[in-house]
């Protein structure tokens, strides 16, 4: 099934799968083991009884971890997915369950004897082992030896589940497989289903929704674009820059009305830039977590109930802006300054098509660290802008900034230079501004600089001060800046809408790019479709903003319509005044929905 894996890359998935092979290990195996090495009195946890208990307890945990791994020897060939814990939803509703279960065991009963066998040879083995249980002839010695190795182990096991003891790694999850392999479908050979399994409690699935026939529902909205085949393609450079936690509120530019007219804002170097840039007033985010803005920024896939990296979904086979730029000859890389493999960045980048992957280990020097997420952004950009001027033309690059993040702190040199603000987040967005500044200041002066398109965009909005922004809009407003230097008609103020998802294929449509792409958002310099543009997200329902209007809804039933323009803090409902406008948006939502739920279930996430 996997006939383009060759010996070398054998290798790297076997390393990658001993990885999850630990992480699983914890997870089915932390009770047993937390079990014996609790410091109980020794007369209980020798006695037979207490023994008894954890063989016990050993042998249920480890036998469900072993067949969850038989199920998917049989049940991979159908889904393509190691099996996750949506599957007990999937059929918990089958009332010919019990039968089912038969004609799986009497049609794959190899498998049934290779379960058994794998049991028994369980048991055997844990009958090799024999305890030698001694007894301690002091109290106070024997709780503080068994205290030491239960907080020891337990240490372990937190460095086993989470993947590694960095300060900036997450526990691992599914995408990360994505760091041992060259294709999607090949990071269920790195995975194991108990993993999957245990990974996916808590993660709401997907279900198929068929509000509209194919033919209609492709008439109120399609994710798939079909550019013109004869368009000349530009070769033109591409730099995306992702800001840490820069929140609309925090950039002057666009809020010259707070703080009655006085609020400057802690973004002067961004205010600058938007003079110069292409805006659309009207911007956001799409999610409200790092994770989130990568799949939505270069393949315009938002986040759903769960971000799209954590789903079983992310090894869906994904076009994206990486995958299309790699194909015209461009140099694909992505830059962050964090440890490597902090946020699971390094993994969804690759699935994402980008090649080139340069963090902290790249950087090579520790004196810019800032001790617990990553280089400090000023040196980090510069670092950035010298590699830049050492790819071939044409390249797509994307650096994400990593300073403007708690515990909020900015390089000594620069302690009590920038404003603090209400907020301490402030303060590192100014830091960050500067360091962007900079950076600018050395691209300018390079051949590339003048034939490149810059993307500015926040990664997600944060903490708010301004009641302006205490609101559903303003949770997920950030700033979105269009820069091309040498295109002087790429600058002005629009006073329309633009996502995180429209950043790809608006790419596209400003490169002529000729070939048919899947993107879930829209064309912003395509006039013909003002109509057409929107944002979403979801945040424990659906919010669809499209025109003067924002529908918060539940995905079933028509939800509550506002003016959000108008309305700014969103107090008047204006669901039963404007029926037919509520029904439009409505239509056009769920439409979405089912493109998005539908597509990602079937993997269907390019064009076709």
């Amino acid at each position: 099934m996997f006939p383009d894996v060759h010996w070398g890359d054998w290798i790297n998935i076997l390393k990658g799968g001993m990885r999850f092979d630990i992480a699983a290990l914890f997870y089915f195996g932390g009770l047993p083991l937390v079990m014996m090495l609790l410091p109980i009195p020794e007369k209980w946890r020798n006695g037979k009884v207490y023994l008894k208990i954890v063989r016990l307890v050993f042998f249920i945990f480890t036998g469900i971890a072993l067949l969850l791994n038989c199920i998917d020897f049989i049940y991979y060939r159908f889904t393509l997915r190691r099996t996750t814990f949506s599957v007990l939803k999937e059929f918990q509703n089958e009332k010919n369950g019990l039968k089912l279960a038969k004609d799986f065991l009497l049609d794959f009963w190899y498998v049934v004897l290779i379960f058994a066998g794998l049991i028994l040879l369980m048991i055997w083995l844990y009958n090799r082992v024999q305890a030698r249980l001694t007894t301690s002839r002091s109290r106070l010695r024997y709780y503080l030896t068994s205290a030491g190795i239960l907080v020891l182990t337990v240490v372990l096991a937190i460095g086993g589940i989470r993947g590694d003891f960095k300060h900036s790694t997450r526990p691992i999850t599914i995408s990360n497989a994505g760091d041992y392999v060259k294709s999607p479908n090949e990071i269920y050979l790195v995975l194991n289903t108990p993993f999957t399994f245990i990974r996916t409690m808590g993660v709401k699935g997907l279900k198929k929704v068929e509000y509209y026939k194919d033919d209609a529902l492709e008439a109120i909205y399609t994710p798939v674009h079909r550019p013109d085949p004869a368009n000349n393609f530009q070769k033109k450079n591409v730099v995306l820059i992702l800001l840490e936690s820069f929140g609309k509120e925090a950039v002057g530019f666009y809020n010259k009305d707070l703080d009655n007219g006085t609020y400057k804002g802690y973004t002067p170097f961004l205010d600058s830039l938007a003079g110069q840039s292409k805006i659309f007033w009207n911007s956001f985010a799409n999610g409200r977590k790092s994770i989130d803005a990568i799949p939505s920024c270069i393949a315009s896939i938002p986040s759903g109930f769960n971000p799209f990296v954590l789903t079983p979904y992310v090894s869906d086979t994904v076009g994206g802006l990486a995958h299309a730029l790699k194909n015209e000859g461009y140099h694909t890389s992505f830059f962050h300054g964090a440890p490597n493999g902090s946020m699971g960045f390094a993994a969804i980048t690759k699935l994402l098509g980008i090649e080139h992957y340069y963090g902290k280990n790249e950087f090579n020097n520790d004196t810019e660290y800032d001790g617990i997420w990553g280089i400090w952004d000023e040196p980090f950009f510069q670092f950035f802008d010298k590699k830049l001027s050492s790819f071939q033309q044409p390249f797509f690059s994307t650096i994400f900034s990593v300073s403007s993040h708690h515990p909020f702190k900015v390089p000594k040199q620069y302690e009590g230079v920038f404003e603090k603000g209400p907020l301490p987040v402030f303060e590192c967005i100014s830091y960050t501004d500067m360091a962007l500044r900079k950076f600018f200041d050395t691209a300018k002066t390079q051949p590339w600089f003048n034939n490149t398109l810059f993307i500015i965009s926040a990664d997600h909005a944060t903490a708010i001060h301004h009641k302006e922004y205490q609101n559903a809009w303003g949770e997920y407003a950030i700033p979105i800046l269009l820069y091309a230097p040498g295109d002087n008609n790429m600058k002005g103020v629009a006073n329309e809408i633009i996502q995180q998802i429209d950043i790809m294929p608006t790419v596209l449509g400003y490169l002529n790019y000729n070939k048919p792409f899947l993107a879930y958002g829209n064309n912003v310099l395509d006039s013909t479709q003002r109509e057409h543009r929107f944002a979403y997200q979801y945040s424990g329902g659906y919010r669809w903003f499209q025109g003067d209007y924002l529908l918060m809804s539940d995905g079933q039933k028509p939800g509550n319509l506002y003016n959000w323009k108008t309305d700014r803090f969103l107090q008047t409902d204006l669901a039963q005044q404007k029926p037919d406008t509520l029904a439009l948006i409505d239509k056009r939502l769920k439409a979405f929905i089912q493109q998005y739920n539908n597509r990602l279930i079937d993997n269907q996430l390019t064009a076709r």
